[in-house]
């Protein structure tokens, strides 16, 4: 049986995790690739500036760039992980398939964090800056979290949000 890299596409709402996952991923060789870093210089400097076709452009090349980075780990095979929200059912599908067509395996990891937790770290981000640290309104955490199609049923190694990451419980 032939190894495969593995992708890991670390699953959840702002707030949730995600960076401090696949920053702790980092300590154990697996590089990541982040959508908020990938957008930064060019979509949340100007955001407000931009027309929504505008944005919806900058988003579809950020994501082009990641798809790119993933499939050039698959092809050296190396394992990285993915921070980004993957917060729909079709989307998740969408990349899970790109990831297989390069070589790879996708391992969706989710991290389930209670709205109230994310209320509070995403407060806390206030007056801070940077790709990392985004803010995000309570309409913004609402609407988000409303329209999160939890992973139940697609394989996915759910973490609960609220406590230490156990690495040998992800990555095996």
């Amino acid at each position: 049986m032939e190894n495969k890299p593995k992708i890991y596409m670390i699953c959840g709402i702002s707030g949730s995790g995600k960076t401090a996952l696949s920053k702790e991923m980092e300590l154990f060789g697996i590089p990541r690739l982040s959508i908020d870093e990938e957008l930064w210089p060019d979509f949340y400097v100007l955001a407000d500036m931009m027309s929504t076709e505008h944005r919806d452009y900058l988003y579809s090349e950020a994501m082009k760039r990641i798809k790119a980075r993933t499939a050039n780990f698959c092809a050296e095979n190396r394992s990285c992980s993915v921070d980004m929200p993957f917060c729909k059912k079709a989307q998740r599908e969408d990349f899970r398939a790109h990831i297989e067509n390069s070589g790879g395996e996708a391992v969706l990891i989710w991290i389930d964090t209670p709205l109230e937790v994310l209320k509070k770290r995403l407060l806390e981000r206030k007056g801070k800056n940077g790709p990392n640290n985004l803010p995000v309104s309570e309409e913004e955490i609402g609407m988000y979290w409303r329209g999160f199609q939890r992973p139940e049923g697609e394989n996915a190694i759910r973490i609960d949000g609220t406590k230490p990451f156990e690495m040998k419980d992800i990555i095996k």
